[in-house]
């Protein structure tokens, strides 16, 4: 049990760093695809950028004709990479700015536009930087609802948690830009990852959940069992020596004449090996139900001669003042393997009688559809009525801790009943009595 403890606490452990290591790992996803986003974004206000100024200098007039704007651009043999191959080139430590050739143009030209127009054509139109902003983004398949431009310096009030994004030229804070967070976009590039993962979690979650629900229920019936074990090995010990020491007493001091003591002595005995037979059938009972394919030995019979003969057995049998009464008519019949059958009502009739007070009333109701047994007993709890019928299993109630069972009787009613193909149910309150139903089903 302590090495169970420990690789139990072990799993609980090491399950708890996978759900914190796939929230790290989510969360540097989600890291991951911001930063690339905002470059994008990035791209979209340098475009913007750019389309704002040409417009400007065409208006200044600075442009050429047809309204072109000349720019030079030179590009280094580190820009735009080499024909070598990637291991060599990773050999040489080659830079790989290459890769984003179009950002560094992008860059470059509004370098240039700055340097050589920004003095020349007047204020920023910030409006038209917008307009393009928005519109380039739609292009590249986002939608921010808010989208605000801003020149360094210039105050304004906007909507709290907004992307900002800074602008600069040749190292120089140009704007800023506002606009409302992409986490749609990026949520739905993570939706593959997220689901899998929540769907992982929820299967270990279930399963760790299940085993530990079904070794909590193996304990259960562990103890269970063990109480079984020695409550029976001492009720078989009681009847053995009681029987022992009778018939040792008339072999170690016989007296012929003495008819009463032997009768007395052979009686105590019959008793015993009468009790003893009762707890050999009860484990042979609950041994037989674990044969899958017990075959039922069934033939026609007479529920009223079946059930009084029952009836009178148990008034014979029954240490209390008991009262039976049989409702049951002439013509009922039932298909059932008599023996078990027989030791189905035996049992609910001697539960009656253990679970009730001195004077019991038992009520037996039979026809050719099934049979009921009521009683005036104690009752059982509500909560205990979905257990009874388990293996092993007792009412935990004050006054059954004075009467002798093992947990099983009820469960081999049940096991027997139903490889008749039959139904059982229960009703009971606490203080007024039980009553079992038995359904016969036509096969």
């Amino acid at each position: 049990m302590k090495h169970f403890k420990l690789i139990l606490t072990s799993i609980r452990i090491l399950v708890s760093l996978l759900f914190a290591a796939n929230v790290i790992f989510m969360v540097q996803l989600y890291d991951s695809i911001k930063e690339r986003y905002i470059n994008d974004v990035e791209q979209c206000l340098s475009r913007a950028d750019q389309i704002e100024m040409v417009d400007r200098i065409i208006e200044a007039g600075l442009g050429e004709d047809n309204d072109v704007v000349w720019i030079k651009i030179g590009l280094q043999k580190s820009d735009v990479g080499t024909t070598m191959s990637a291991e060599k080139l990773r050999e040489m430590g080659y830079s790989q700015g290459f890769r984003r050739v179009d950002k560094q143009i992008l860059s470059i030209i509004a370098q240039h536009l700055h340097d050589n127009y920004s003095d020349r054509i007047g204020k920023t139109d910030i409006s038209k930087i917008e307009e393009a902003f928005r519109r380039d983004l739609n292009f590249s398949g986002y939608y921010p609802e808010y989208i605000h431009v801003t020149c360094p310096g210039d105050t304004f009030e906007y909507p709290s948690g907004l992307w900002e994004i800074e602008y600069r030229v040749n190292g120089k804070l140009t704007y800023y830009a506002y606009i409302t967070p992409l986490t749609e976009n990026i949520l739905s590039e993570m939706i593959g990852a997220i689901v899998t993962s929540a769907l992982i979690a929820l299967v270990l979650t279930f399963g760790f959940w299940y085993l530990l629900h079904v070794i909590k229920r193996l304990r259960t019936i562990e103890e269970m069992k063990d109480d079984f074990t020695n409550n029976m090995t001492h009720e078989l010990k009681t009847p053995i020596a009681i029987a022992y020491a009778a018939n040792d007493s008339l072999l170690q001091f016989p007296d012929p004449h003495d008819e009463e003591r032997t009768k007395k002595y052979l009686s105590a005995s019959l008793e015993q090996l009468s009790k003893l037979a009762g707890l050999v059938e009860s484990i042979l009972a609950m041994s037989m139900e674990r044969r899958k394919h017990l075959a039922m030995s069934k033939e026609m019979i007479d529920l009223r001669t079946f059930l009084s003969s029952i009836i009178e057995q148990q008034k014979l049998r029954a240490e209390k003042n008991c009262e039976i009464t049989l409702i049951c008519h002439k013509d009922a019949y039932v298909e059932a393997d008599p023996t078990h059958f027989s030791n189905v009502i035996s049992n609910l009739i001697d539960n009656s009688i253990k679970y009730s007070g001195e004077n019991v009333e038992i009520k037996i109701t039979a026809d050719s559809t099934g049979v009921s047994v009521s009683d005036n007993g104690i009752g059982i709890p509500e909560k205990s009525l979905p257990d009874i019928f388990n293996k092993f299993y007792r009412v935990p109630h004050g006054n059954t801790t004075e009467v002798r069972g093992y947990g099983i009787g009820l469960f081999y009613v049940k096991s027997i009943v139903e490889k008749h193909g039959w139904l059982i149910g229960v009703e009971s309150r606490m203080g007024k009595g039980s009553r079992f139903t038995i359904k016969f089903r036509k096969q």
